[in-house]
């Protein structure tokens, strides 16, 4: 079953006041099963609503958007990376 993508959100009013799972992946812009998978370890956020496994409220979503998020660390890689270890190399 094939699901068009929707349009990119320009007004937080269009957002449904309940989101369903296909509306939070187009959001957040990652893959149903993503958020399947991070659910079933306890690593997504906002939490669902209440009862409903794959339902979140508009606030909590709009909140959760706002919210900053920590920068996650980096490591160089590729060219970069043996560009590094080619100077470390160099100085022992």
């Amino acid at each position: 079953m094939s699901r068009k993508t929707p349009a990119p959100i320009t007004n937080w009013d269009d957002i449904p006041i309940i989101l369903k799972i296909h509306d939070m992946a187009a959001l957040y812009r990652v893959n149903p099963d993503t958020i399947r998978r991070a659910l079933s370890l306890h690593e997504w956020r906002p939490v669902p609503f209440e009862k409903y496994p794959y339902r979140w409220r508009r606030e909590d979503v709009i909140r959760d958007l706002a919210t900053p998020r920590p920068k996650l660390k980096t490591r160089k890689h590729g060219f970069a990376a043996a560009k590094v270890r080619r100077e470390l190399a160099v100085t022992e």
